[in-house]
């Protein structure tokens, strides 16, 4: 049972929007009960003394890669030692299920989602039961992830789907967004999601709208082509009727900084225009993804395989990293080219002679080996079985500071959990660096809606209450200390966890800081999935959530 509990004499940013105010709340039963000012005490309740410090709800990670890691001992604990209490999973078309044994999916996929479970999964409603059960450490929210749908019905290979493959994949996503799936996510800038012709999207689209769930799209290219790729992911919403949603949007390389004002135009069109579309955002202007997407795509037409292929056979290695050193064409981004070595940062390194490596730039390591750049990551990769990270600073910091300030932008984090080793900060540090740095200390959005965009706005979207500190709210919270509150995690030392954050409830019991109780092993938490409905849409205002 939970514990009655009183929170007495703090103030409230209560989610919805509404200014900071003075109250206590009570909690019974994992919820929130009463909201009021001068509450008594009653017989049973434990009083929990606020003065001076400031009550949230729990916050939701709308972009997490947590799939693997909610099946980990203690890899969630980056998330709820900031205030994340609920994480939405498949993000970028990559995840874990359905997956199929010694078909590529988790070689290619474990730079960004760590080390795989030991189960398969033939269906993604295996993957929704086994997280069911297993009462992960925070609430789970799961969207289906586009590369492993895709591979399970025709592998890795980077070829268009055929009409009876598309049908297989419809119905495959039907089964999953009608179990409770909140919608379906498209990693387009990555194999085997790239490969995908609209005929392939257009019918996945239109099984997402016939379900009224969400299309989310890490889109083809967030640089010189953003325009292109924007439209695309735009056309794909107004001609299948669904809504849509922009994964961690946002303007890379320096030839690009300024365009920002242009793609929120944009939005802003396609929203007068009925299309449903929202974007996540973090507060960072490097990135962290996959080594292998600086290599042309050809070179992982069969995944991980394919490009260890490529890295061992002379010809196709010259061939690759000429390539690479060239601007591409095509839809997709070189970031080799329009970054540079320079401003690339490897991490997530197995072999103890490489790991004095982890976190440096690309161009030092191949200063310090007497090598080409391009060669030095070709060598570190292959050594690496094809599993290396990136960090990546590329990314526009007053676009950046732009979309923050559009109203229908929520908060997500993208880390990729990792137990050791070099992690972007971000993993540690988005919501009280969304909150302490660009709310309070230079007023890029009012905290009290910075707050309602990472609490009930996108809950609303993706169909799932809560996110409020109102009655009848799950009892989600967080106590944090106003005057010392701020994130720690930098580049330097990015597994620094949060100050000022005294505690965290989830359906009332306390899970930060960790109790004695509660070691944060897989299965011991008190979080649960969210099997969703239809969600709400979000025009014409995009204020979503507890009014």
């Amino acid at each position: 049972m939970h514990d009655r509990q009183l929170i007495r004499g703090g103030d409230l940013l209560d989610g919805t929007g509404r200014p900071r105010r003075r109250a206590d709340v009570r909690i019974a039963g994992g919820r929130v009960v009463e909201v009021g000012t001068d509450l008594s005490l009653t017989e049973g309740e434990t009083l929990r003394d606020t003065t001076g410090r400031l009550l949230l709800p729990g916050f939701i990670d709308v972009h997490s890669h947590d799939d693997a890691a909610l099946l980990r001992p203690r890899a969630l604990d980056p998330k709820i030692s900031q205030g994340v209490t609920a994480t939405i999973v498949g993000n970028c078309g990559h995840g874990c299920a359905p997956s199929v044994a010694g078909g590529g999916l988790e070689d290619y996929a474990r730079p960004v989602l760590g080390p795989f479970p030991e189960q398969v999964f033939p269906r993604f409603t295996d993957y929704l039961d086994v997280v069911e059960r297993s009462a992960t450490a925070l609430d789970v929210i799961a969207l289906v992830p586009h590369a492993p749908l895709r591979a399970s019905v025709m592998g890795m290979e980077q070829k268009p789907a055929d009409a009876v493959q598309i049908r297989e994949m419809a119905a495959h996503l039907d089964e999953a967004l009608s179990a409770g799936a909140a919608g379906l996510s498209l990693g387009l800038m990555y194999s085997p999601g790239s490969a995908a012709g609209r005929d392939e999207l257009l019918a996945l689209a239109r099984v997402v709208a016939r379900r009224g769930k969400v299309l989310v799209a890490h889109i083809r290219n967030e640089g010189g082509r953003l325009e292109g790729s924007l439209e695309e992911f735009l056309a794909l919403g107004r001609d299948a009727g669904c809504a849509l949603h922009i994964s961690h949007l946002k303007v890379t390389g320096a030839a690009n900084f300024g365009t920002m004002p242009r793609i929120i135009d944009r939005l802003e069109a396609a929203r007068a225009e009925e299309i449903d579309v929202t974007v996540d955002v973090y507060p960072y202007t490097a990135g962290s993804t996959t080594a292998s997407t600086l290599f042309p795509s050809w070179t992982t037409d069969r995944g991980t395989d394919s490009l260890l292929e490529v890295l061992t056979d002379p010809d196709a290695r010259s061939r690759a990293l000429e390539e690479m050193r060239t601007p591409w064409d095509g839809p997709l981004e070189n970031q080799f080219t329009s970054v540079g070595p320079e401003a690339i940062l490897l991490a997530g390194f197995s072999d103890p002679q490489a790991q004095a490596f982890d976190g440096r730039a690309l161009a030092d390591i191949a200063a310090e080996r007497g090598e080409d750049p391009a060669e030095a990551l070709a060598d570190l990769l292959l050594a690496e079985d094809g599993v290396l990270t990136i960090i990546v600073h590329h990314s526009d910091p007053q676009g950046m500071r732009e979309v923050l300030s559009w109203p229908h932008a929520f908060l997500g984090s993208d880390g990729l959990p990792r137990e050791e080793g070099y992690v972007h900060p971000r993993l540690f540090g988005t919501f009280p660096r969304a909150l302490s740095t660009y709310a309070w200390a230079e007023g890029v959005v009012p905290a009290e809606e910075v707050v309602r965009r990472m609490t009930s706005a996108p809950r609303a979207r993706f169909g799932v209450a809560g996110g409020s500190i109102l009655p009848g709210a799950p009892a989600d919270l967080q106590i944090i200390d106003p005057a010392t509150y701020m994130d720690r995690a930098d580049y330097q030392n990015p597994r620094r966890e949060t100050q000022g954050l005294d505690a965290v409830l989830l359906g009332g019991r306390p899970v930060w800081p960790r109790p004695p109780e509660a070691p944060g092993d897989a299965g011991s938490g008190p979080g649960q999935l969210h099997r969703t409905g239809p969600v709400g849409r979000s025009l014409p205002t995009g204020r979503t959530g507890d009014e």
